[in-house]
């Protein structure tokens, strides 16, 4: 990574935006759809069926078809039809099943019971519908995850053919699912331009891209973190933005019971793509946040937005001093890579809460710290220990201010 880069890294930091190195056209050419790495055949309307087009896609695209399938038929209980169960069980264990136990089991069992809840009648439709549809996309956060590390691996294995497939997997993933989500919570947030979710993750990816074209897997692994940093964040503000909607309804009696609960579940089904790496900041906090969007265990009515913002911060703060101390240690065992990775990850992790330190500290101390964050990561990447110590030390000061 270049010194020009490093700088501006900081730079789009305070800006709203998270990397820079890549130009606004660079940033549009991701909002297209990825070629893909075989050139298709092209149909006939005779043979557009549904068998031959799963056929002629990746299991990444499969997976994702399946879903919205699923989706689309869970979307019948918006409006009072009948759901048929019966597709959307067989759909799942044809075609996600398999992949999702894989990487979790505790996905899976939370999906076949809402799916064996609806087909009994002992879950309402659209609660059903709802912890299918969280609790799948947080399936796709992890597989997302997953896809980072394989493509690294096959640019290091200089199999960049598969890298590239595997990098358009990434890419139609995004579009299909994760942008979607995180241009939701923009909009909730008021976040846009450079400031917005949806920036970032395409921005993220196209710092990637230009790594993976060059060969350079150091870099394509620094930029995976703007990426992955900045749907997490997505997921984290679906989560806590249900808590608001939640307690808002509530105080306005604008809302059923029926109503509270689906917003609950769909705080559940998102929180769960981030519970187990938030409990590894604190994880009592991260129990607690997992205890509260719990249907069997928190009564809706009694979720307080202030609490889960509280909670998130905790939680995110501690991940991050965490980031400060693994970015100086891998520097003095000379990974100067896994160095800049954790600094970036702290980072974009900061980055990750800054309308909570906005509301707590104000905008003028928290675009200050964002600016001292900066000045850490190009110590980092300069490999200056002593300066990056001094302004790790400035950062964790302030935001330990808020525990």
């Amino acid at each position: 990574m270049d010194k020009k880069k490093v700088s501006l890294i900081g730079s789009l930091l305070l800006a709203g935006g998270i990397l820079a190195g890549c130009s606004a056209d660079d940033s549009e050419a991701t909002k297209e759809p990825v070629e893909q790495t075989e050139e298709q055949p092209a149909q006939s309307e005779e043979t557009t069926e549904t068998e031959e087009q799963v056929a002629e896609q990746s299991e990444v695209q499969t997976q994702v078809t399946t879903y919205k399938g699923i989706i689309d038929e869970l979307s019948k209980a918006k409006e009072d039809k009948e759901v048929n169960w019966t597709t959307v069980t067989e759909e799942y264990s044809t075609n996600l099943q398999t992949a999702v136990n894989a990487v979790s089991g505790e996905f899976d069992q939370a999906l076949t019971a809402a799916m064996e809840g609806g087909l009994s009648g002992d879950i309402k439709p659209n609660l059903a519908r709802q912890l299918i549809d969280k609790t799948t996309q947080s399936y796709f956060y992890k597989v997302q995850k997953g896809l980072h590390k394989d493509i690294a691996a096959a640019i290091e294995a200089d199999k960049l053919d598969e890298a590239k497939a595997l990098f358009a997997d990434l890419n139609y993933l995004a579009d299909e699912v994760l942008i979607p989500t995180a241009v939701k919570r923009d909009s909730y947030y008021e976040l846009n331009g450079e400031s917005s979710m949806e920036e970032s993750i395409r921005t993220g990816l196209a710092a990637q891209e230009e790594a993976l074209n060059a060969g350079n897997v150091e870099d394509f692994v620094v930029y995976a973190q703007v990426t992955d940093k900045s749907i997490y964040r997505s997921y984290y503000l679906a989560a806590q933005s249900y808590a608001e909607k939640i307690e808002k309804a509530v105080s306005e009696g604008s809302a059923s019971e029926d109503d509270l609960r689906n917003m609950q579940a769909e705080s559940w089904g998102f929180y769960q793509a981030i519970n187990g790496s938030l409990s590894g900041g604190d994880e009592e906090a991260a129990n607690k946040l997992n205890t509260l969007f719990s249907l069997n265990e928190t009564d809706p009515a009694s979720i307080k937005g202030e609490e889960v913002k509280d909670l998130f911060a905790k939680a995110f703060i501690n991940k991050i001093a965490i980031y400060h101390e693994k970015a100086p240690k891998a520097l003095e065992e000379g990974d100067l890579t896994s160095a800049k990775e954790s600094a970036l990850e702290g980072n974009v992790f900061l980055k990750d809460i800054e309308l909570y330190l906005i509301d707590k500290l104000g905008d003028e101390k928290t675009q200050s710290t964002l600016e001292v964050a900066e000045q850490w990561f190009n110590a980092i990447s300069e490999e200056n220990a002593e300066e990056a110590k001094k302004h790790s030390d400035v950062v964790i000061a302030t935001i330990n201010e808020l525990l």
